[in-house]
Formats: structure tokens, C-alpha cells, sequence
């Protein structure tokens, strides 16, 4: 008996026809997953642009001490503080902010990949005491539309947005301190050793999405103090999970009981090696253990700051007792220290911004009341400028980072804004009249890490790491 009609049928025309049917199904998959990554990055480069204010200062405007009130709209409340001179810290006669063209800084390729492939199954869900933690988080951004849902949750969108924006494989920089007091004295304080390993939901090109024996942590953070020679090895280990109902493991290495301590996540509050910095203050934004706060949008705002600084104010710190003088003011009595137009100059990125205080059951002894967000619309980027609030509700710090974009290596271009470095946080502490300024030099990031033997896991980013200090 003969199929179709008595008419025999060639085997390779009925492979073809299934060959042909493969390619028109596989076609349709691709289209379909390059119209779901427009439609994702239309959307994020609508969300991108704020409607233009009354006062915009436009590229060429120099902003003074005269004529900063003009401005107002485009500072946090903490860079108004210090224009308004109402505290104790104000900005230095003759200052000036020079402000040019607002340059893109997109989220690297393979980030942006994971956002469009994962980003439909990331949902928030309740936590017993209130809070929220997100579920089914794969990689890239959870939220990429963090403007749609549910109107309540706005807030918790755009945090974890934030939260989980790219960081790196490893990433390391020398980093320094410096403290101003209230009797204008101003003195380099230390010099720390940060390595931050990013072990899950990666999206790097030469890294799988979890690295094998990560322990189940998602961040770890080491920073370990090089000087002052009687704060050496004094070290703080952070350990984030993946899952982030879990709460963070905190470690600490006292050279002089040549041992590590375990440590209450009340310590969270405590400051790192001697500077205003709190454990809490550590991740440029964000604060830990997210899924204890209550998380609420107040609007989206333009907001000045300063990410494509001049790379060469990153080779050094400074002298031993003030930032360098080509690039930064000084820090004298009342006058905080402060970037010159030669470091670079300051753009308006849209931002997003929120407010973060700690849920009523987890409240009594926390070091704020409040802490309000600018978080950049195109990379999410949360510690341009950051308000912090003392427990009665007044400006207590401010936070300012200044930095340039660094190059992620083998991907093309990519770049990335780094936790560690290059970039400069100054902490402005209104309440005990003291400042820490923290430039971080010019960094390694991932392969380029390899030779220092950064990548490993358990000498940087385990508890193990706590008993290999003065090996």
C-alpha cells in the first residue's frame, strides 16, 4: 500500500519540509524575544526622562553660592543644608558647581538580556512582619516596568530595582579615609582593603548565574583595614544571602584577641573602623536586611550629581591631612571639603525618589527614622545623594558619591558604576559636626582580579575568610 493517493513520497522532501518548519518556529521564538526586549527598553528609556524643570540648570550654568536658591529643586535636602548654611557644615565662599550635558549610562548588554528573559516571573510577596521580598528573581532587573501594579508597591519596585542592580563578579579598590572635626581638623584616618564578590543572580559574560560553592549567598562584602598600623587586619565580613527572607551574617576580626566575633545584626549600627559610616551606611543606598522596611515612592525629581568625574582625580587620595588640592576644596572649621570643577563636571540624571523606614516590630534602637533614595532611572544607581534622619526626624547625615563609570572587561564597552571604587562618598554628619570623606582609587573588576587572587571564594567571601587573616 502507497501513502497520498498511490503517490510515493521522497524521504528528503519530507525532511526539508520539517527542516523548513523548525526554521519558521525558531524565527517566530526570536522575533518574539526581540519584540519583548524593545517593548522592556522602550519602556525603561520612557521612565528615563522627567518633564523639564522651571529652574533647570542647563549645561554651562556655574552654580554659586549666590545663586544656588535658583537650584533648589534639582539638590537632595542634604546639598540645600549645606548651600542654606543653617547647620554647622555649609559650602565654602567662592565654591562653584560647573553642570554640563547629562551623558547616558546604560546597563551593560548581558544584564539587560537576563531583564528581558527572567523579569515576567519576579513577583512580591508578604513577609510575616510586613515587609516584602521578591520571588522567582533569576537575574538582570526584577522590575523593569517599576511604575506598573500595583500603586502601594511603587516604592518596593523601584527598591528592589535597586538592590539588585548590576554589580560585578569580584571587584576590589584601595580605599582611604579621611575625617574632618568639629575643630576643623582633617586627617587621612585609614587605608582598607575592599573586595566585593557578587556569587548569585549573576549576569557576567565568562560567569555561570551562581557560582559553584557559594554557600548560598548572594553578596559578600570584606573590607579590611590596612592603616593606621594599630588598626591593622581589623576586618568586617557582611555576608548577604540569596534568599532575601534570610537575614545577614555579620563577623568581625579583632587583631588583638587574634580572633572573629560573630555579630547581632544591632550591629549594623556601629561604625566602621572610627568614621561616620555605619555597617547599614556600607552599600551606597540601600541599607541591609530590606525586608524589614516599609517602602513608599514620593515622586520622580532631577537630580545634580556628579558620575562621569575626572578618571586622573582617582590615582591618589590626597596628603595626610586633606584631600588633593587640584581637585577638592579643603575641609577647614564649618567648611566641609568639596570637588572643584576641575574633578569634573555635574549633570541631571533622572531619578526616582523613595523613602525607607524600618517596620514598627523592627524600629526601637535603629540608627534612622528615615532614609530618602534618588535612584537613577537608567541603572539604578541609589547613592548619587542620600538623606539619612536621626530618630526625631531631623536631617542627620547626607550622602554624596562622586565617581566615573569603570569599564567591565570582556564585554565590549560595558560599564558599570562600582561600590568600591573609582568613587568618592562624602558623609556629612550634621548632629556630631563631624565628616568622612572615602575616595576609592581605580579598581580591579573580575578577570582582571585573578593575579591578586581575589576571585577566591574562600579566602574573600566565606566565614572561612575570618581564619585566613594573618595566615
Amino acid at each position: 500500500m502507497i501513502p497520498n493517493g498511490g503517490r510515493e513520497t521522497d524521504p528528503m522532501l519530507s525532511q526539508t519540509g520539517k527542516f523548513q518548519k523548525a526554521i519558521a518556529i525558531g524565527g517566530a521564538i526570536i522575533l518574539l524575544f526581540i519584540s519583548a526586549t524593545f517593548s522592556i527598553l522602550t519602556a525603561m528609556a520612557q521612565a528615563t526622562t522627567a518633564p523639564p524643570l522651571a529652574n533647570e540648570p542647563l549645561p554651562g550654568t556655574i552654580i554659586t553660592e549666590q545663586n544656588w536658591e535658583k537650584y533648589r529643586a534639582s539638590m537632595s535636602e542634604g546639598l540645600i543644608a549645606l548651600f542654606a548654611g543653617n547647620h554647622f557644615w555649609r559650602m565654602l565662599a567662592g565654591l562653584e558647581i560647573e553642570v554640563g550635558p547629562t551623558v547616558s549610562i546604560p546597563l551593560p548588554k548581558k544584564y539587560l538580556a537576563d531583564t528581558t528573559r527572567y523579569a515576567s516571573q519576579v513577583k512580591l510577596v508578604p513577609t510575616a512582619n510586613g515587609g516584602y521580598v521578591p520571588s522567582g528573581y533569576a537575574a538582570g532587573l526584577p522590575f523593569p516596568r517599576p511604575l506598573e501594579g500595583d500603586p502601594a508597591l511603587i516604592g518596593q519596585r523601584i527598591f528592589w530595582d535597586s538592590y539588585y542592580r548590576y554589580q560585578p563578579r569580584v571587584q576590589w579598590a584601595p580605599t582611604f579615609t579621611y575625617s574632618l572635626d568639629s575643630y576643623g581638623n582633617m586627617t587621612q584616618t585609614s587605608e582598607v582593603k575592599s573586595v566585593l564578590s557578587q556569587l548569585a543572580f549573576l549576569s557576567d559574560v565568562d560567569y555561570p548565574q551562581t557560582i559553584a560553592d557559594s554557600g548560598g549567598y548572594y553578596f559578600v562584602r570584606y573590607n579590611q583595614q590596612i592603616t593606621p598600623e594599630q588598626g591593622k587586619y581589623s576586618t568586617i565580613l557582611d555576608l548577604t544571602p540569596a534568599d532575601p527572607a534570610r537575614l545577614d551574617e555579620l563577623y568581625e576580626y579583632v587583631p588583638t584577641l587574634r580572633r572573629s566575633l560573630r555579630l547581632s545584626q544591632a550591629a549594623r549600627c556601629a561604625p566602621v573602623f572610627g568614621s561616620d559610616y555605619l555597617i547599614d551606611d556600607e552599600d551606597d543606598g540601600p541599607p541591609g536586611l530590606p525586608q524589614l522596611f516599609r517602602i513608599d515612592y514620593l515622586g520622580e525629581k532631577k537630580i545634580l550629581a556628579l558620575e562621569h568625574a575626572n578618571p586622573a582625580a582617582f590615582d591618589s587620595p590626597g596628603g595626610p591631612a586633606q584631600l588633593d588640592s587640584e581637585y577638592y576644596y579643603p575641609g577647614t572649621l564649618g567648611f566641609v571639603p568639596f570637588p572643584k570643577p576641575a574633578m569634573g563636571k555635574w549633570e541631571l540624571r533622572d531619578s526616582y525618589v523613595i523613602s525607607l523606614q524600618r517596620l514598627p516590630s523592627s524600629a526601637k534602637g535603629y540608627c534612622y527614622s528615615r532614609r530618602v533614595m534618588y535612584v537613577d532611572k537608567e541603572n539604578y544607581f541609589g547613592a548619587g545623594e542620600l538623606d539619612l534622619y536621626n530618630p526625631a526626624g531631623a536631617l542627620f547625615k547626607t550622602q554624596i558619591v562622586l565617581l566615573y563609570p569603570a569599564e567591565i572587561p570582556k564585554t565590549g564597552g560595558d560599564v558599570v558604576e562600582l561600590l568600591s571604587g573609582p568613587n568618592v562618598g562624602f558623609l556629612v554628619n550634621f548632629t556630631n559636626e563631624h565628616v568622612t570623606v572615602s575616595p576609592g582609587l581605580k579598581p580591579c573588576v573580575n578577570s582582571d582580579c585573578a593575579k591578586d587572587g581575589y576571585l577566591d571564594i574562600r579566602r574573600y567571601a566565606s566565614p572561612e575568610a575570618m581564619m585566613k587573616i594573618i595566615q
